[in-house]
């Protein structure tokens, strides 16, 4: 599997666990009321699955595919920002 496409992986993951998140925590106000709970539990799996994304890194120079000029994106680069290497191809 190339970098890319874990990367992309991670990213589906995140969406869905947001989705989740976003579902729980309307279906939870609706059944109890008004409770900070299934969100504040829905930003902890976040924040835990998205301790991944250093992990995702050129094989040849070993920049983060989620950072550009300093600026992290939540989707992944299709070619590396530093040396160009066409990530949607090359094996990680």
């Amino acid at each position: 599997m190339t970098v890319y496409r874990a990367a992309m992986a991670h990213v589906r993951l995140l969406l869905g666990i947001t989705a989740f998140g976003v579902i729980a925590t309307i279906f939870f106000e609706r059944s109890f009321g008004h409770s900070i709970l299934p969100f504040a539990i829905t930003a902890l799996v976040l924040f835990a699955a998205n301790r991944r994304l250093a992990r995702f890194a050129c094989p040849r120079c070993g920049s983060n595919l989620f950072v550009r000029r300093r600026i992290a994106l939540p989707w992944p680069n299709r070619t590396c920002s530093q040396c160009g290497l066409d990530l949607k191809t090359e094996a990680g």
